[in-house]
């Protein structure tokens, strides 16, 4: 292993994916889901397929599927994941307007974080942040650092572990801001969240 070449790459892309889309969606997930271990192992595990696929090959991938039609196919799941979430809010409001003590409950949540498992949660976590990777600044950071080296698995393991870290701090981050701010908010600026995300990320901003 090329310790080097794994502590370069965790930092590069640890400082590349703070604040970026990718935390903000896990930061949104987890405030729409309130399901954090879910959240977290279905982000963490999309990343690492991406970083592996750009460790290995990228280029390949970049040549099989246009760019752009890469960056539709994400700017499109945000902006469904935000409609869906703009759905759940609304029926948010109109249970608060009712005087309902727990607007939008799902059956299993009782408006508090849980530990269980939700393959809702993992399964809309894991597909929203591959399509949304692929192709991202990210993925052609590794690929260039494991073209430029010559040492994929050190790449790709230093990748992983930072997108990981950058996970977990998304998850906390989540889990914070639901505790202080009711959910019909949150799911209010989530959903206009991953509305904006997509339109930056069709228009090539993001």
């Amino acid at each position: 292993m090329d310790w080097a070449t794994l502590v370069s790459t965790l930092s590069l892309v640890f400082v590349a994916e703070l604040g970026d889309k990718t935390q903000l969606a896990v930061v949104t997930q987890t405030c729409k889901h309130r399901r954090p271990w879910p959240v977290f192992l279905g982000a963490s595990l999309a990343l690492m397929l991406v970083s592996l696929l750009g460790a290995l090959g990228g280029q390949l991938v970049g040549r099989l599927i246009p760019p752009i039609v890469l960056r539709i196919a994400a700017a499109a799941a945000f902006v469904v994941m935000g409609a869906l979430i703009a759905r759940e809010a609304v029926r948010a409001f109109r249970s608060s307007s009712e005087g309902e003590d727990c607007p939008y409950a799902p059956p299993d949540d009782a408006c508090q974080i849980g530990n269980g498992w939700s393959w809702p949660a993992f399964n809309s976590t894991l597909g929203l942040l591959f399509v949304a990777e692929l192709g991202d600044k990210t993925q052609l950071a590794i690929f260039s650092l494991s073209s430029k080296h010559g040492t994929p698995w050190a790449v790709f393991v230093g990748g992983s572990l930072a997108l990981t870290l950058v996970t977990g701090l998304g998850v906390v981050g989540g889990q914070g801001l639901c505790r202080i701010v009711p959910e019909r908010v949150l799911l209010g600026v989530s959903a206009a969240a991953f509305i904006v995300m997509g339109l930056l990320i069709g228009g090539g901003i993001l």
